[in-house]
């Protein structure tokens, strides 16, 4: 037996809802065309958003410390070149021991002064294998003069084409890293420019200076550390797929608690290693939902106008139905049903424009390095120049459940008011 809502059946709601619909059909297909088109624009910037976010974290996550980062725990907090990990080859042990699906890389990263015969600026100095790193993969094809380093090259750098300039240096020019140590004595070493580099990164090209992780590693022993220990300061962690992040964090925090090391030792992620960029897209998507909400109002506005001019121009034909015996509550769904139906088509329109523009640019992309005059550097990263659209699954119910609500709802009052006609005053109109 079929359900029922009064005395008719929701088969011949429907049917009568359908056809309703389609009385006027161009009305019915201007108001479905429009939010087609609005649904279009909205997956087209949302997607151009998340690409571009999805980009820029990308490129900050190699350029960075990886997807996690395990360094002293209050090292985050007040950068200093005496917090470092003193027994690197243990944690290294219990870090491999988990079986990570990636790739784990020991690092030294260093406040100090590089001076040349002409300046002197303050610099970074990072400490790494230059053969595999995630860094030295993204900044060797930026070379702009010079050779990259070889590994275990004691005494090469490579730094940025700004840093260069302040010092005034060229391929082998030697530039002295100099750091005071904790108990206010300097120590020095002297590097050669092996190389320069363009990131694209201003940030980086004017402070990063690169060095085998040997080189670096003299400033820890100056420190105290002993280098039979192979002492770092951070373990910068490439994660195969991104989506176990939390799963990896956890267990590694587990492990490391396990070895007697989490009073010292911190496990971060890349949000909490870069709360600023965390922040800018945040802010950048806060703008992306604005503009979807005006796209809504214009929405719900079109399908109000098309549901209460429907129901306006059959008031008589509501008051003879309610004369014949129909009650309140079926006339309501009955519009309910028209409305029903009309978000189903909203957002089957919506997704053939919608997903068709963003397969376009999924597959062509879109040359934002050209519309910003080659320039992508933003928030200490940077967005590939060719940047296509991406939506994630939880997006495209996102999207779909906010436009299908919004149009559900604009026929709310539109029902309500069908619903409240009474068979004398609407046969009198």
């Amino acid at each position: 037996m079929s359900p029922r809502f009064g005395r008719l059946p929701v088969a011949m709601l429907l049917r009568l809802a359908w056809r309703n619909l389609w009385r006027h059909r161009r009305r019915t297909l201007i108001t479905l065309t429009s939010i087609a088109a609005g649904f279009g624009l909205a997956v087209l910037f949302i997607g151009i958003g998340d690409g571009s976010h999805n980009s820029m974290v990308r490129n900050a996550i190699a350029l960075g410390e990886g997807h996690l980062t395990v360094q002293p725990r209050d090292y985050l907090a007040a950068p200093a070149n005496h917090k470092y990990l003193a027994e690197g080859i243990r944690l290294a042990k219990r870090i491999e021991a988990l079986d990570i699906a990636g790739q784990v890389e020991p690092r030294v990263s260093l406040q100090v002064l590089a001076s040349s015969a002409r300046n002197s600026v303050g610099a970074g100095l990072e400490g790494l294998q230059p053969a595999d790193d995630h860094r030295a993969k993204m900044l060797r094809p930026r070379l702009v003069e010079g050779d990259w380093l070889a590994p275990g090259d004691s005494r090469g750098i490579v730094i940025g084409d700004g840093m260069a300039g302040k010092l005034k240096v060229g391929i082998g020019s030697k530039v002295v890293l100099m750091a005071g140590d904790r108990s206010g004595n300097s120590q020095a070493q002297l590097g050669r420019v092996r190389g320069i580099f363009d990131s694209g990164v201003d940030e980086l090209d004017n402070y990063l200076a690169l060095s085998d992780i040997s080189l670096a590693r003299h400033f820890l022993v100056g420190e105290g550390a002993d280098p039979a220990q192979d002492p770092v300061t951070r373990f910068a962690i490439f994660l195969d797929d991104p989506d176990q992040l939390a799963q990896w964090k956890a267990r590694l925090g587990t492990a490391l608690d396990t070895a007697g090391a989490s009073g010292a030792v911190a496990v971060l992620d890349w949000r909490e290693m870069m709360p600023q960029l965390l922040q800018f897209i945040l802010i950048d998507d806060a703008g992306n939902y604005i503009f979807l909400t005006l796209i809504l109002i214009l929405v719900v506005f079109g399908i109000f106008n098309t549901v209460l001019m429907s129901v306006l121009e059959r008031t008589r034909e509501f008051g003879l139905l309610r004369a014949l015996g129909l009650g309140r509550r079926q006339l309501l769904a009955l519009v309910c049903c028209e409305s029903l139906l009309l978000s189903l088509l909203a957002v089957a329109s919506g997704w053939v424009i919608g997903g068709g523009i963003h397969l376009w640019f999924a597959h062509h992309g879109l040359d934002l390095g050209a519309l910003m005059n080659g320039g992508t550097e933003m928030m200490g990263t940077f967005m590939d120049p060719v940047i296509h659209t991406e939506l994630s699954a939880g997006r495209v119910i996102q999207l779909t459940a906010i436009v299908f609500g919004a149009t559900l709802a604009s026929g709310i009052y539109p029902a309500i008011k069908a619903s409240r006609t009474t068979p004398v005053e609407a046969l009198q109109t």
